[in-house]
């Protein structure tokens, strides 16, 4: 079930979903909403803040005194490669404007990435929106290959929690950090773009963000044959333990289609911002926009199959915005 917008109807649905915002839900049954939102247009932040709008506003999900936690896909400069951000911006302001207390921009990468000049405009646009930047802290690697890791601080290990995974077919045990836990309100912001191994990343994969680079590197040794089957699975199953997101914005205005996820790549530009609750779902969508069928992507049928979302798209309620026509 979908329909497709004018700029006419846009400005409709988009003054109907901002009265929706404001009422909150009180005055509106949660199943009149859309499940997923996808808006095309030219500009990233506008495309955003329509998405969210036309999902119930941002107070559906953020309410006033609440931490924010944000978890946006960054690897490079590379067109295709990160979220936009506009998108980031977008979405700190709607918090803000919903009454978030403090907004977080969690990751493991170290604060040394986020300081180079390839990862200015992202680090900026965070101070700009003033989300505070917060990453976990690692051990440091062995001192030389082969040799075990050195002991934990009490601050690494306090930093990480490990979960069992009780529906794990591949992954029995995983450390995650423990920031995601200590905010009110979860925002997944991935990208849709072409990885090496499953030919498609999104919400799904995303989750390797907040999972242990140590417990990551176990995922995928290689991305062949039956490593690759392992990864797809690993990723499912670590989907099954980590906190459900409140909300996925995702960036798809432009998208490595070949030699992802860090490119260069060739590059295809749906100029489009898709939401929605359901990372199954938003994982088929992306990946139809980059040719692929996602019912058939290995690591989203795995998914599918541990019950973590809705895999036919004909069964929700799709709407698409479009801001590119008169």
């Amino acid at each position: 079930m979908s329909r497709q917008i004018t700029r006419r109807g846009f400005v409709k649905a988009s003054a109907g979903s901002a009265i929706l915002g404001a009422a909150g839900l009180s005055s509106v049954a949660a199943d009149a909403l859309p499940d997923l939102v996808a808006c095309q247009g030219p500009d990233a932040e506008q495309n955003a803040r329509a998405v969210v709008e036309a999902l119930g506003g941002m107070g559906r999900f953020v309410k006033r005194g609440q931490i924010v936690a944000l978890l946006p896909n960054i690897q490079g400069p590379r067109p295709g490669a990160s979220v936009d951000v506009g998108i980031i911006k977008a979405v700190a302001s709607l918090c803000r404007e919903a009454g978030a207390r403090e907004i977080r921009c969690l990751t493991w990468l170290p604060q040394s990435l986020w300081e180079r000049p390839d990862v200015k405009n992202v680090r900026q646009a965070l101070d700009e929106a003033q989300v505070k930047l917060v990453v976990a802290p690692l051990p440091p690697p062995p001192a030389k290959p082969g040799d075990p890791p050195p002991p934990e601080t009490p601050e690494v290990a306090a930093a990480w929690r490990t979960l069992e995974v009780p529906k794990g077919i591949k992954l029995k045990q995983v450390r995650v950090f423990n920031a995601l836990w200590e905010a009110d309100v979860f925002i997944s912001m991935p990208i849709f773009k072409d990885h090496i191994g499953s030919r498609f990343t999104g919400v799904l994969k995303n989750y390797m963000g907040t999972s242990h680079p140590f417990d990551n590197q176990k995922f995928h040794p290689s991305f062949q044959g039956a490593d690759l089957e392992h990864m797809e699975q690993c990723i499912a199953d670590l989907n099954t333990v980590v906190r459900k997101p409140d909300l996925c914005v995702v960036a798809a205005m432009e998208c490595l289609k070949t030699n992802g996820p860090f490119g260069p790549g060739d590059v295809v530009k749906p100029q489009q911002v898709v939401a929605g609750q359901d990372r199954v779902a938003l994982d088929v969508y992306g990946a139809g926009l980059l040719g692929l069928d996602g019912t058939k992507v290995s690591m989203i049928r795995r998914a599918y199959d541990h019950g973590l979302g809705e895999i036919d798209l004909e069964k929700l309620k799709v709407v698409k915005l479009n801001r590119t026509s008169a």
